[in-house]
């Protein structure tokens, strides 16, 4: 599958995004990367390959329309796996190329995690300021009249 066609998927029906996460027993806050495409009917395969390629999961479940649709979501939420989507993809996305980049970005970052003792306080508000700029490169854009 090539990688334009991938990036053309996730320009139209995707999300990009870093999650926050309190993990049990962690003092900091923590977060994950994560590419999500959602669709429904004939795309089973196209995500089987996609899954094939770069690891994650395949979410099914029936939409409420006329027909019952069934819909389905890629998930990928590994960094080390975002990342290698990210670095295929990004030069062949347009709406999402900025949400791309950041999030590359935020893959790159060591962990953050206190159990493992690579908590670093800089690292941990970087990844914040990541997170805040890609929250706001999703809000949608002011029209004027």
């Amino acid at each position: 599958m090539e990688p334009a066609y991938i990036a053309g998927l996730i320009d139209g029906e995707g999300y990009l995004g870093i999650l926050p996460a309190r993990v049990k027993g962690l003092k900091n806050k923590s977060f994950e990367p994560v590419v999500k495409v959602g669709m429904t009917d004939n795309c089973w395969a196209v995500f089987e390959t996609m899954r094939a390629i770069y690891g994650g999961s395949i979410d099914t479940r029936k939409v409420k329309t006329t027909g019952g649709r069934t819909a389905y979501t890629y998930n990928l939420k590994s960094r080390v796996k975002v990342k290698k989507l990210l670095d295929d993809i990004t030069p062949f996305l347009h709406i999402k190329k900025g949400q791309a980049i950041l999030l590359s970005e935020f893959c790159d970052l060591p962990s953050t995690h206190s159990l493992y003792g690579s908590f670093d306080q800089k690292v941990l508000d970087r990844k914040i300021e990541l997170y805040t700029l890609l929250k706001q490169l999703k809000q949608p854009l002011a029209t004027t009249k």
